[in-house]
């Protein structure tokens, strides 16, 4: 009775030990993923057993991962796997529009004669950053004024901008009285933070380059220059358009100088007139 259970055992064990699907490699296509955009996983199924295995299921656990299933689901049949052989399956997905930058772990459920073996591949979803410099507000109007810009910085990607560094660069067109380098730190998607210099023009539309320094959500670095124009008006061209107040004592009395000088002019004429 204890043989033919020893026996019994080694029937059902030598089955578990000899039959053994493992995941070889796996590659997508890209590599890196965009939101919004498709990839093909392709996954290569090895038989490490002794035994042909039939009937075997692959399904990709998508639950709560901003992954979908394209032009097919997330489940392949293999009908038979002969021992020491490999066989290839391709699963078309898209990355959810509202995936975030990051590594996602992909679960992968391998189930055939009774066993349920469960395994990890990870896919990677990688957004553009794309930050914009917009001229948020100004109170110079002319050159050589003293005056205060307020400068914006919006995320217009789609990943969130950390460890973001701005540095107004020196220029013969305009003269930094502020300090030209602030730490803004991090700005989320569809987000902006706003940042104020003192300048002063000294010439007309000086155009005004910012070097920004920042990181993605995946800890890529970037670093780029982008400018922007700054209107400011000459000062015979800030008076014509009413954007400069004149001088009202100037105003007055050169008129007035100008009728005295007149008025001395004609008298002295007529003095010499008269004594003639």
């Amino acid at each position: 009775m204890k043989k033919l259970l020893i026996l019994l055992l080694m029937l059902l064990v030598i089955p578990l030990v000899n039959s053994q699907i493992a995941i070889q490699s796996f590659e997508a296509s890209p590599e890196k993923i965009l939101p919004g955009n498709q990839v093909t996983l392709k996954i290569r199924l090895e038989n490490v057993g002794e035994d042909d295995i039939k009937n075997i299921l692959v399904k990709l656990e998508l639950n709560e991962l901003p992954f979908a299933p394209l032009r097919s689901s997330t489940e392949k049949v293999i009908d038979e796997l002969e021992s020491d052989d490999d066989v290839v399956l391709y699963f078309d997905l898209i990355a959810l529009p509202d995936a975030t930058s990051q590594i996602y772990k992909i679960p992968v459920k391998i189930s055939y004669d009774n066993i349920v073996k469960d395994s990890l591949i990870s896919l990677e979803v990688t957004a553009k950053a794309k930050l914009d410099v917009i001229l948020e507000d100004s109170d110079i109007v002319k050159v050589n004024d003293n005056g205060k810009i307020a400068v914006k910085f919006v995320n217009n990607g789609l990943t969130q901008i950390k460890f973001l560094k701005v540095t107004l660069q020196p220029s013969p067109a305009y003269e930094i009285l502020s300090t030209n380098t602030v730490y803004i730190g991090g700005v989320d998607v569809d987000d902006f933070e706003s940042e104020e210099f003192n300048i002063i023009p000294k010439i007309k539309n000086p155009q005004l380059a910012f070097n920004i320094n920042y990181r993605d959500a995946n800890n890529n670095e970037f670093s780029e220059t982008k400018s922007i124009i700054l209107n400011v008006y000459t000062e015979e061209e800030a008076k014509q358009l009413g954007l400069v107040k004149r001088n009202v004592i100037y105003s007055i009395v050169i008129p007035i100088l100008f009728i005295l000088v007149i008025i001395f002019v004609y008298r002295r004429i007529k003095k010499r007139k008269n004594v003639s």
